[in-house]
């Protein structure tokens, strides 16, 4: 039987379907001078290109700081808001997204606007190391962010191939000159898993859940203090436009 609560989630998903059928699948959206075209087949998706996240200015001051030749890393890609920007300026792009559904959407994107050569999709999720881990969604919809590592022993999380950064840079895919990250609270576990890779990199943006990272035992003042001893000085960004609570952006670039 079908509770309450997942009938109305079918009736609403469907509901969205239906209309995305009607108005058109593709959104456009323009970031300073670069266009990319995304794929709306759900709510999220839709929302998430029409308002880009509430995250225009972080897109803008980003795609500001990429050169031509710079090697962009994207960890927590979602469904390619920034790595189709990126792919559009910067060299090659390798976009780190773990959960399934929205992997298959940010590789449609990617494929949509940038040449193949471009861009690289990994299902890996950067961690301090390659210790098991799981997957849990708080909802499931290409386009949703609501995704984090758990113990690999938690009951309702999936498994999920983790590494650290430093582990791969430079044999499973080229080091990063920029990286950007968003990965639900998990940046602390992220950055110190990219301790030497770090020396290597421009620039880095950051989406701080500051009430999130509570759950590793992170927090952002953490974050501030390893990004300025790796040599960053740092910026604090306007938040989302969308008033999400509790979510702020940091800009560090290598002084």
């Amino acid at each position: 039987m079908i509770r309450g609560s997942e009938a109305f989630s079918r009736a609403y998903g469907a509901g969205w379907r239906l209309a995305l059928a009607l108005v058109g699948r593709d959104v456009t959206a323009t970031v300073g001078n670069v266009e990319c075209t995304f794929r709306a087949t759900t709510r999220s998706e839709y929302t998430r290109a029409r308002t880009l996240g509430g995250e225009r200015h972080v897109l803008a001051a980003f795609l500001a700081d990429l050169q031509s030749d710079d090697v962009v890393w994207d960890l927590g890609a979602c469904v390619g808001t920034y790595a189709c920007f990126a792919a559009r300026v910067a060299d090659h792009v390798v976009a780190f997204e773990p959960e399934p559904t929205n992997r298959a959407a940010l590789t449609a994107n990617l494929r949509h606007n940038a040449p193949r050569g471009r861009w690289t999709v990994a299902a890996t999720a950067l961690n301090r190391d390659g210790s098991s881990a799981g997957l849990r969604s708080e909802f499931v919809e290409a386009g949703g962010g609501h995704h984090r590592l758990v113990d690999d022993r938690a009951a309702d999380g999936s498994p999920v191939e983790t590494a650290a950064g430093d582990d791969i840079a430079g044999t499973a895919f080229p080091s990063p000159d920029v990286v950007k990250i968003d990965v639900q609270g998990a940046e602390l576990a992220v950055l110190e898993g990219l301790a030497e890779t770090l020396h290597g990199v421009h620039t880095v943006y950051i989406e701080v859940h500051e009430s999130m990272g509570d759950r590793y035992g992170d927090s952002p003042a953490h974050l501030e203090e390893l990004l300025r001893e790796a040599g960053f000085e740092l910026d604090r960004l306007a938040g989302p436009t969308t008033n999400r609570a509790g979510v702020s952006f940091l800009r560090a670039v290598r002084s």
